[in-house]
């Protein structure tokens, strides 16, 4: 499996990934290749935080303990 990272743009560049495309303005999820990896060097992308999915789920209230 490839390892991805969520990249943004910086200011209103518009970079096209040769394989994962059009970079979207709120960013976008691309393979953490040579391509992806010389643009974040260059500065023209940055690396966002991707919260895992278990922080992103609600967690269940715990039932009240008698």
């Amino acid at each position: 499996m490839v390892r991805k990272l969520r990249v943004k743009a910086v200011g209103d560049l518009k970079l096209k990934h040769p394989s994962a495309g059009m970079i979207r303005p709120e960013g976008s999820l691309w393979p953490a290749d040579q391509f992806t990896l010389r643009r974040i060097r260059d500065g023209n992308l940055t690396v966002e935080k991707d919260e895992p999915a278990a922080a992103k789920k609600a967690k269940p209230a715990a039932a009240p303990q008698s």
